[in-house]
């Protein structure tokens, strides 16, 4: 089958103040300045910093297209301004156990005003209904008590800790595991 021929499983999103859409290569410089804030990435254990618009750019490439993949990214824009703000998305889709593995972040402009929750509810909703999926996984730093929040304010509960998941400048960091399955979700 070629690609092409294949369901989008990712498609774009709406919500009230916000659009979720694919990234594009004219998304590489809200990447790089994005993913080089040390505020958004602090609890990013999982990936080294971005430093360079080179990096940031093999980044967008590697999620323009994610139709037949295991993973995508979408971009945050708010409506209003027309801008991004954000990103998030799922990764790790296993098709047989319908699950995956939600992340996001938001520059710090935008925290506190409801939107990670918002754009939070319609991916869970979208990874119910359109991906099929019967759980949705998180995996959070213990100390990102912001994400911790939101993911239980979603009706997420806390499966365990993953001792010394990531590691970072050879240092190991603990890991929260959350799920939401959906018969608990509210998002469906």
């Amino acid at each position: 089958m070629n690609p092409t021929d294949q369901p989008n499983d990712f498609p774009q999103l709406e919500t009230e103040r916000l659009v979720l859409r694919q990234l594009t290569l004219d998304d590489t410089d809200f990447i790089y300045q994005h993913f080089s804030n040390p505020d958004v990435y602090r609890y990013l254990l999982d990936d080294d910093p971005v430093t360079s618009r080179g990096q940031a750019e093999e980044i967008v490439r590697f999620y323009v297209d994610s139709i037949g993949k295991s993973y995508n990214r979408w971009g945050i824009v708010k409506k209003a301004e027309n801008i991004l703000i954000g990103t998030c998305g799922f990764h790790n889709w296993n098709r047989r156990d319908a699950r995956a593995e939600i992340g996001y972040d938001l520059s710090p402009e935008f925290w506190g005003q409801g939107f990670m929750t918002e754009v939070a509810r319609e991916s869970l909703r979208h990874a119910f209904q359109g991906m099929g999926l019967n759980r949705v996984q998180a995996i959070v730093y213990p100390e990102n008590m912001p994400s911790i929040r939101l993911l239980e304010k979603l009706g997420f509960r806390k499966d365990g800790l993953l001792r010394q998941y990531h590691r970072m400048a050879d240092v190991y960091y603990d890991h929260l595991l959350y799920s939401l399955l959906k018969e608990d979700s509210t998002a469906q």
